[in-house]
């Protein structure tokens, strides 16, 4: 089979390295596809999907942000192109891949015509880490776990309004500090079947982990993305070592991307620092809510626990909000919350014993 890679950046690059380094099939790639570059890169030419005649070429998607990824597959729908896959972008304990398209890939078969890109859920909303600015808000929750169905009721509820949902997040907080995780995991996959799943993770609970729950992860095929801060950097080989001894598959974020953080507020509209939004796009359900990012679904604890009065406006009940393309829409506007997102960086740190305003608003 022909293959097209759609992407032509860092991404690209490695599903390329990949395929000629492990795949055993006769399948060929022969270029790569991308909106904004022509040309050539890695020696592969970078071919106008206008000019694929033969509409059983498979596209491989190979951008990191589910929403341009969702974005290129309704363009190669469009094109009557059906042979669709997303390059998972992970590593593994498995060295030997015998077909790339199955064992490297999502099959966007099931995807239909109207994607929810992105969404995330806590399975318990402290932290074992506790960073200032943390957009989560997770040093200021109690310890705590939430209720078990309730949690998957919404994701049941969430899936009602979409064709398909193509990457869900389980997170905190720090996950694995809820011990039903393995569990979670178990339910999650059989509401989610061909969903990409990942726990997003500090990674330090990692080497002591019961053998159920890393045995869980593997079989229902979760991914394990580790955002590698100051403690886990020093213990990063010992957590990559659990993660191959047990065949699960992992992306590390990398200490680089980790040493510096941002004070996500400022409590006046009219600030010094300049405006940022970083997470955009980060969808986020919990108690029967939906919201279009983290800052904002837990915006009214912030208030309760520091006296403010910041705007909560666009938290929406999940059991009243619309379906689809609608909710995308509403997912997407700007909240009057946006005018206190700024970036005011800082070097990472814990808050201390009693997390204080100033860890997650900057100062004007």
């Amino acid at each position: 089979m022909k293959i097209i890679f759609f992407g032509a950046g860092k991404l690209g690059r490695e599903a390329l390295e990949l395929f000629e380094t492990e795949n055993k099939t006769a399948d060929e790639v022969i270029g790569f596809a991308d909106n904004r570059k022509t040309g050539s890169y890695c020696g592969r030419p970078i071919l106008p999907i206008g000019d694929v005649a033969d509409k059983d070429t498979a596209f491989v998607i190979t951008v990191e942000d589910p929403y341009a990824a969702a974005e290129i597959y309704y363009l190669l729908k469009k094109r009557g192109f059906s042979n669709i896959y997303c390059f998972l972008n992970r590593r593994s304990g498995e060295k030997t891949y015998d077909d790339f398209l199955q064992k490297e890939c999502l099959s966007a078969a099931g995807w239909g015509d109207c994607i929810l890109p992105q969404v995330e859920m806590h399975i318990a909303d402290y932290c074992n880490l506790n960073c200032k600015g943390c957009t989560h808000f997770s040093p200021i929750f109690e310890k705590t776990l939430p209720d078990f169905k309730g949690r998957l009721a919404d994701v049941r509820r969430l899936k009602e309004k979409f064709s398909y949902i193509l990457h869900f997040s389980i997170l905190g907080g720090e996950p694995f500090l809820n011990q039903e995780i393995a569990r979670y995991v178990t339910k999650l996959r059989e509401i989610l079947p061909d969903t990409y799943l990942q726990i997003v993770t500090n990674g330090l609970l990692i080497p002591s982990l019961d053998g159920a729950v890393l045995d869980s992860i593997r079989t229902n095929r979760v991914v394990v993305s580790i955002s590698e801060y100051k403690p886990t950097h020093k213990m990063i080989d010992q957590i990559r070592d659990t993660l191959e001894a047990n065949g699960i598959d992992y992306i590390i974020r990398p200490f680089a991307s980790k040493e510096k953080f941002l004070r996500p507020l400022t409590l006046s509209e009219h600030t010094v620092h300049p405006h940022k939004c970083i997470s955009n796009g980060c969808v986020n359900i919990w108690e029967g809510k939906i919201a279009r990012c983290p800052t904002l679904m837990y915006i009214d604890k912030f208030n309760e626990t520091f006296g403010t009065n910041l705007p909560n406006q666009g938290i929406m009940e999940l059991a009243n909000c619309p379906s689809g393309a609608k909710l995308l829409e509403e997912l997407a506007k700007e909240v009057p919350l946006c005018g206190h997102c700024v970036a005011c960086e800082i070097e990472w740190e814990n808050c201390k014993a009693k997390p204080a305003l100033e860890d997650f608003a900057a100062n004007d």
